[in-house]
């Protein structure tokens, strides 16, 4: 449509040309001929026709110039519709592109802290791999420790079994030989006449002319009451009535098995079986003597009764005497505390410092035992301590004596 324009123009300047031409043809020349005027003629009808034509173009040309004005126009709206898509375009593009910047922002941060959970998962998936790991080497130490416990709790029962009847039997010995105690003692090895063939009793004692049986159980059974149940029924069956052993059968078991038995008495067959401990067996020889010395008072003369009761009396009346002594002592001592409260305040509190420092004198249970075992050690023991360096003089022990004497009189007066 550019080049059109010009061409138009051009058209039009050739036409006037043409016209001007034409105009001074017409006017008549003074030197012009008649050849010039023919050829004249012929060249006007040629521009005639020229620009008959020219004005055919002209037309055909102006209407191409309407066509392409109203393409122009149209593209014109075109191009402002364009305009404002194009606008509208690169709004939406830029808006895209911010949204685009954005969504990236976020796919990067998203991205940044999916990485970051990823590794935060990967982590705990390590570790929790290797909290798994340290669990299941927890878990074969504790299994291992387990079994090894267990190992040693068999050893040291199959210990315990191995040697409790042997403990049993030295334990018994030993009590038998003490003078409180001192009875007739049997084991499987040395039994009274008419003992023997199947019925060994492991432990026996003399009592009352019967014999009570002790008899150490031994057994590497998981289940110590069946076992026990058990020999109750088969020791009865042994037993067969026998007149000569005492209604009164006694199981010792370990200590450490003890405390596993629900069930300690049974009674089958007018026989009573107690299953104990061996702590358990100085207090049983304790009742038995008791009951044998009650046994034997009936059988004995008047003059040993009588010797009997002054023995008795003469223990309470010293025991009496003892305790009197004992307390008037315990009230001369209160009585002497009692006077250090009349002391400074100053000296009070550092008695009481060093009392706190000082020490309670310790007796063994193995040297109160030695000087409780005999009278004559007793005596012995006073002989050593006041022989060789007396803690008090001679006189001092007279004149005590002297006091004792005079306070037994008076007693006996009373």
């Amino acid at each position: 449509m550019d080049l059109l324009l010009p061409l138009i123009f051009a058209l039009i300047a050739f036409v006037s040309i043409g016209f001007a031409m034409y105009t001074r043809w017409k006017s008549p020349s003074e030197d012009t001929s008649w050849g010039n005027t023919e050829r004249l003629i012929q060249e006007n009808a040629q521009l005639k026709a020229e620009l008959a034509q020219k004005h055919k173009e002209i037309g055909q040309l102006t209407q191409d110039l309407q066509t392409e004005k109203s393409e122009r126009d149209q593209l014109s709206g075109k191009g402002k519709q364009l305009f404002v898509e194009i606008t509208t375009l690169k709004e939406k593009h830029e808006s895209l592109a911010k949204e685009k910047d954005r969504i990236a922002s976020e796919l990067s941060h998203f991205q940044a802290d999916e990485k970051r959970k990823t590794d935060d998962f990967n982590r705990k998936i390590a570790q929790l791999e290797e909290a798994r790991n340290a669990l299941e080497d927890e878990r074969k130490r504790i299994r291992k420790e387990d079994e090894e416990k267990e190992l040693q709790i068999r050893e040291n029962r199959d210990r315990m079994w191995a040697e409790h009847e042997d403990v049993v039997k030295t334990q018994l010995t030993d009590l038998c030989k003490l003078p409180q105690y001192a009875f007739p003692m049997y084991d499987n090895k040395n039994l009274p006449e008419g003992f023997g063939g199947k019925f060994k009793p492991d432990f026996m004692i003399e009592f009352l002319g019967k014999y009570v049986i002790f008899d150490a159980k031994v057994s590497r059974s998981d289940n110590l009451q069946n076992y026990v149940t058990n020999n109750v029924k088969s020791t009865v069956e042994k037993i067969n009535n026998d007149p000569k052993i005492y209604p009164m059968v006694f199981f010792i078991v370990p200590t450490e098995a003890f405390a596993s038995l629900t069930k300690t008495r049974f009674f089958e067959q007018s026989y009573e079986f107690f299953i104990i401990p061996i702590e358990a067996v100085p207090a049983i020889f304790s009742a038995l003597k008791k009951i044998s010395a009650y046994e034997l008072a009936e059988q004995l003369d008047p003059q040993d009764r009588d010797n009997i009761v002054n023995l008795i009396a003469e223990f309470d009346h010293h025991i009496n005497m003892r305790n009197a002594l004992d307390l008037i002592a315990s009230q001369s001592g209160v009585s002497v505390l009692a006077k250090s409260r009349n002391l400074k305040k100053e000296i009070k509190d550092e008695i009481v410092m060093k009392k706190s420092t000082m020490r309670l004198q310790q007796f063994s249970p193995t040297e109160i035992k030695s000087l409780m075992i005999d009278a004559q050690v007793q005596q012995e023991e006073i002989d050593r301590l006041t022989s060789p360096q007396p803690a008090v003089s001679p006189d001092m022990l007279t004149s005590a004596k002297k006091i004792s004497a005079k306070m037994e009189k008076k007693e006996g007066e009373e």
